[in-house]
């Protein structure tokens, strides 16, 4: 089959794993295709979350028994290990497939290898193919398995001179509706929101998505050694928001360690931006900027120990948008 082929089945597979969205899920996005050896796609699959079929069981499964000597597409390398299901690498080789074309290696250590099992049963493997875009189906998901942290968002609304809250405290509402909604679309991309004790004694925020049930809900996660009442809204209902206290560093790296969560948001105000600023822990930001000038007030982050402006953090790939009256600046730090 010639490349432009295999690509285009490729392009197929990376659709039907963009047709799931799994932003509070442990594991990836994928998609899969069986290819007869007529040259007919047989079967397709894509992976719903955690402990459903993968990719690849669903597209053997439709394709039934034209799946022998057929090949099978798969934006990522099949998994090679027991996990909430079996090794797909088994079911593929017990399937007779006799060719495997693979868009991205799994980064996951735990389960790769899938490659090696499979030519080493016989079967033709080619890996590569769409790399690029086998990857951004899953951008979090790898480099919280490459960095054994999850990919952090930090998310901002200032005046236009970089204030969060007056000089007496002040901070609802700098930014109008159209902007506090799309705070919501960002907080519903992620699998955890983490805010500072200082935060929570200020404003008592829920730091919930509005139109989630609670089961669905992002872990919320508060950090810092500030007493706290347990009558606190992000400490209510079946789903109460955790207390993680410890260094910055360690706490948002055990957010993946611990409960598998590969992207989180950062929502704070200057102590704990300040913190993980300096930690070099930001991937990506949203700020929001009013048409507002205060002059005077809370800064966004502080200081973070760069008094020279040849050593100023500078990011040269950026999105500005209008939401509302307001300005969303988007960009990220890597």
């Amino acid at each position: 089959m010639s490349s432009e082929s295999r690509e285009s089945i490729m392009v197929r597979a990376i659709d039907l794993a963009e047709s799931v969205e799994l932003p509070r899920d442990c594991n990836p996005r994928v998609g899969a295709v069986v290819v007869s050896l007529a040259g007919e796609i047989v079967g397709e699959g894509f992976h719903q979350g955690s402990g459903t079929a993968h990719a690849e069981i669903v597209a053997l499964l439709q394709a039934g028994e034209q799946a022998r000597d057929a090949t099978l597409y798969c934006t990522l390398e099949p998994c090679n290990a027991q996990g909430k299901t079996g090794p797909c690498t088994q079911a593929i080789i017990d399937a007779g497939i006799a060719n495997v074309v693979i868009g991205q290696h799994d980064p996951n250590a735990k389960m790769a290898g899938g490659e090696l099992t499979l030519q080493t049963a016989g079967i033709r493997v080619d890996s590569g193919v769409l790399e690029s875009s086998a990857r951004d189906l899953n951008l979090s998901w790898t480099f919280a398995q490459e960095n054994n942290r999850p990919w952090v968002v930090w998310k901002t609304a200032t005046t236009l001179d970089g204030f969060v809250a007056a000089t007496d405290g002040s901070s609802k509402w700098i930014t109008g509706e159209p902007a506090r909604a799309q705070v919501q679309e960002i907080r519903k991309s992620v699998g955890a929101v983490i805010t500072g004790t200082g935060t929570v004694l200020a404003d008592n925020p829920l730091l919930t998505v509005r139109e989630l049930p609670e089961s669905e809900q992002p872990l919320r996660v508060v950090v810092g050694d500030r007493e706290l009442g347990n009558d606190l809204q992000i400490f209510q209902g079946s789903n109460p928001g955790i207390r993680m206290p410890g260094d910055i560093k360690d706490v948002i790296a055990s957010i993946w360690q611990d409960h598998g969560i590969h992207r989180v948001l950062v929502e704070a105000g200057p102590h704990l931006s300040k913190s993980v600023w300096q930690a070099d822990l930001v991937d990506e930001v949203y700020w929001f900027q009013a048409p507002t000038i205060l002059g005077a007030g809370r800064l966004a982050i502080g200081d973070i120990g760069i008094s020279e402006l040849a050593k100023a953090r500078q990011f040269s790939q950026y999105q500005v948008d209008r939401v509302g009256l307001d300005l969303l600046i988007h960009f990220t730090t890597r």
